[in-house]
């Protein structure tokens, strides 16, 4: 629906939404709501959404569809070798998961390529359907807080077309669920989109599964080599010259910009290799060095 659908809604419509969805009191939103249900329940009470769909929000969905299917399609295969699989999705922090035996880990985090960069050939010399961006102080952090964190990328540009036209088919609840929360957000909004997606996930698991890809597409890069990238090739990352005029703040998100196929492995390599040589293997790849000469002017 459009956002003057949502916003016709009565109170008690939404609020019964909110409980149908398992959306529990502590969303400014969600709290209004029930408010105004009870006053008015027949009224309309929603105003003043954003301008534009939250698209932070939306790219959950795919986001957590990459997770299960990489965890359940591909480091379940690892278990039967010996190997324990953690899932850091409630620590908060930079690891989705982790893959370990005998004292040691390699770090994972689970991201997802479903946008072309269309203009990559002009802007960072890459052809678009093998050009992927990773978040250039996503990688400077993670590589300060877990040093051999490796990114697992879901690459599939037809990805987010199929799961929006799936959103756009949902039962009535979720419908509108999906559409509250790409229009409005507020205190304790984090929780509220979290339970939605548990939610979504709980009734059509199987049904969004199927909208990955059958093959493997999950390629491999470390924040290291990323970072490797970033100084080698600074055109990749054209982020780091656009400032907002007067703030000399970086405006927008800065990327490094990577090569699927020259610059990624697939990761069922990776898997192979941890198998047959162990998890310190793939370590000593991530944290190489080589001596170099680098310029070193002094004027």
């Amino acid at each position: 629906m459009d956002v003057d659908e949502l916003l016709s809604l009565s109170a008690q419509q939404l609020s019964d939404t909110l409980d149908s969805l398992g959306i529990e009191t502590g969303w400014a939103i969600a709290d209004k709501i029930r408010e105004d249900a009870f006053i008015a329940p027949d009224e309309p009470c929603l105003s003043s959404p954003r301008e534009r769909r939250n698209a932070a929000f939306e790219n959950l969905v795919v986001g957590t569809l990459a997770e299960r299917v990489f965890r359940d399609q591909h480091l379940a295969l690892l278990e039967p070798d010996g190997f324990n699989i953690e899932d850091y999705h409630e620590s908060g922090e930079n690891r989705d998961f982790g893959v370990q035996k005998g004292g040691l880990e390699l770090p994972i985090n689970v991201k997802v390529a479903s946008t072309m960069f269309r203009e990559a050939r002009r802007v960072v010399d890459l052809d678009p359907e093998d050009c992927i961006p990773l978040g250039a102080y996503k990688a400077i952090g993670a590589s300060e807080r877990v040093r051999e964190m490796v990114y697992v990328f879901l690459v599939d540009f037809h990805l987010r077309e199929r799961v929006d036209a799936f959103m756009e088919g949902l039962d009535e609840d979720l419908a509108i669920g999906w559409d509250l929360l790409s229009w409005f957000g507020g205190n304790g909004m984090k929780r509220a989109q979290d339970r939605y997606i548990s939610t979504l996930f709980d009734r059509h698991d199987s049904d969004l599964r199927e909208l990955a890809p059958g093959a493997t597409s999950f390629r491999v890069i470390s924040a290291q080599r990323a970072l490797a990238i970033m100084r080698r090739h600074p055109r990749r990352v054209p982020g780091l010259g656009v400032k907002a005029a007067g703030t000399g703040v970086i405006r927008g998100e800065v990327n490094i910009h990577v090569s699927v196929e020259e610059e990624t492995r697939p990761w069922d390599d990776v898997a192979d290799a941890v198998r047959r040589h162990g998890i310190q293997y793939v370590l000593d790849q991530v944290i190489r060095t080589v001596r170099a000469e680098i310029p070193d002017p002094e004027l």
